[in-house]
C-alpha cells in the first residue's frame, strides 16, 4: 500500500511493478487526480492546463499494470498491529508493507491576514484553479509574491505574462542564497527587473492588508504594495502527522535509511516527506529517486539510495539558469573559481574548484553544457579537464 500519489508514490508503484507482477497495489490519495508533475503548476498557471495534461501517466497505464488508486480520500489512522489502513468514509483497507509518500505542505508564515481568499499558496491542481479565477478577474491588475525562490520567480514571471504588475518580496538579502553566490543572485535580480519583475531581498512583512479582500502587502517599515493577489512560496513543510501517531522516528521528517525502511520494519518512507542523512531537499529528482528505492526494497529488492546534492534549475525572464554544487558555501575551505560574462548576449557562467577538482557551477543564459558539466561535477573532474 502506497499512501500519497506524487512521484514519489508513482515511481513506487512502478518499481514494484517491474519485480512483481501478481501483488496488489494500492496508491492512496486525498487529491482526485492522478500523479502529475507538480514542478509544471506554476507554469500551468497562466496556460490552463489540465490534471490529464500535467500527468505522469495516463489512467490506461494504471489499469495496464492493475495499479488500484483510491483518489480523493483521506487517510484518518495507521494501525501497525492490525495491519491496515482506516480512511474517512471508515472503510479498513490491509497492508502487507507500507510506503510513507505523503509529501509536504507549502509552509504560510504567520503573517496578520495570511487567511484571506486572495492569498494563495501553490501547493496543488486545486491552487493553481484558484488563483487563476482570482487573476483572470477584472479588477486584479497587482500580485505580490512572496518568496523568491524557483517557484516564486516562476509563479511571478507567469502572472507578468498575464499582464499583472508583480513585485516579489524575498526576506532573505540575496535570492536562491543555498545555490546562488551573491554576484549570479544580484545579475539574476537585474535581469528579473528588465523583464519587468521588481524585486524587493531582504524584507520583513509586517501584514496582508485588505477588509474581506486582499489589497496589499505592508512591509515592516511601512511600504505598501498594492495587490489583489498574493502568493505565498516560502517553502514546504513535511507531513509527519500519521507518522508520528505510529511512533515513526521524525525529525524534520520521517527518518529512513539508505534502503528507505523507516524504523518500523516493513514501513518504507520517501519523497518529501522523508529525511537520509540529516537532509530533505523537497526538491522532485530526489523524491523520484527515493520512490523507485522504496518501491524496489518493499518489493523484496536489495537496492540502496545514493543520495546527490541538489540541482537547481529556472526558466523564466527570458533567462535560464542553472546551480549545483557547492558554490563556495563552506567560509572555511579555500575555493579557487573561474568566471565567464557576456552581458551583451545575456550569458554567465562561474565554476568553483576545491583542491583543482571541479566542486560547484552557476549558469545563466547558455545551459547548452549543462549535460556535460553535470557529468563533470559527478566526477570531480580537473580543472584542466573543465577549462583546458
Amino acid at each position: 500500500m502506497i499512501l500519497g500519489n506524487g512521484v514519489a508514490g508513482f515511481q513506487a508503484a512502478k518499481a514494484i511493478r517491474e519485480r512483481d507482477k501478481t501483488g496488489t497495489v494500492i496508491m492512496i490519495s486525498n487529491e482526485p487526480y492522478e500523479s502529475y508533475n507538480r514542478p509544471m503548476l506554476t507554469k500551468s498557471m497562466v496556460a490552463g492546463l489540465s490534471a490529464k495534461q500535467i500527468a505522469i501517466e495516463q489512467s490506461e497505464w494504471y489499469e495496464e499494470h492493475q495499479i488500484y488508486r483510491m483518489l480523493g480520500r483521506q487517510v484518518q489512522k495507521i494501525d501497525v498491529e492490525a495491519k491496515e489502513v482506516l480512511l474517512d468514509d471508515a472503510s479498513r483497507i490491509h497492508f502487507t508493507k507500507l510506503i510513507y509518500a505523503l509529501g509536504s505542505e507549502c509552509f504560510i508564515p504567520p503573517i496578520k491576514g495570511s487567511d484571506q481568499p486572495e492569498v494563495v499558496a501553490i501547493r496543488r491542481l486545486d491552487d493553481v484553479e484558484r488563483a487563476e479565477r482570482i487573476f483572470k478577474e477584472e479588477r486584479v491588475k497587482h500580485a505580490v509574491v512572496i518568496g523568491g525562490g524557483v517557484l516564486g520567480l516562476e509563479a511571478a514571471w507567469e502572472l507578468k505574462k498575464a499582464g499583472l504588475h508583480v513585485e516579489v518580496l524575498e526576506a532573505a538579502p540575496v535570492l536562491m542564497g543555498r545555490q546562488l553566490d551573491a554576484g549570479s543572485a544580484q545579475l539574476l535580480q537585474t535581469i528579473a527587473e528588465k523583464n519587468g519583475v521588481k524585486i524587493h531581498t531582504g524584507v520583513s512583512i509586517d501584514a496582508i492588508e485588505g477588509d474581506g479582500c486582499v489589497s496589499g502587502v505592508r512591509l515592516a517599515d511601512g511600504t505598501l504594495y498594492p495587490a489583489e493577489l498574493v502568493i505565498v512560496s516560502a517553502g514546504v513543510r513535511a507531513n509527519t502527522g500519521l507518522a508520528q501517531e505510529i511512533g515513526l522516528e521524525i525529525e524534520r521528517a520521517v527518518v529512513v535509511n539508505e534502503r528507505m525502511e523507516t524504523n518500523i520494519p516493513g514501513i518504507y518512507a520517501c519523497g518529501d516527506c522523508a529525511e537520509f542523512n540529516g537532509a530533505n531537499y523537497a526538491v522532485w529528482p530526489e523524491a523520484s529517486e527515493q520512490g523507485r528505492i522504496a518501491g524496489a526494497n518493499a518489493a523484496g529488492d536489495q537496492i540502496e539510495y545514493t543520495a546527490t546534492a541538489p540541482t537547481l534549475t529556472f526558466h523564466g525572464m527570458n533567462t535560464a539558469l542553472f546551480a549545483a554544487g557547492d558554490n563556495g558555501k563552506n567560509p572555511n575551505l579555500l575555493y579557487k573559481t573561474a568566471e565567464f560574462k557576456d552581458m551583451g548576449k545575456g550569458r554567465y557562467s562561474k565554476y568553483y574548484f576545491l583542491n583543482n577538482r571541479l566542486a560547484g557551477v552557476i549558469m545563466i543564459g547558455d545551459l547548452s553544457d549543462m549535460v556535460k558539466i553535470t557529468e563533470a561535477l559527478e566526477k570531480h573532474a580537473l580543472y584542466k579537464d573543465v577549462l583546458g
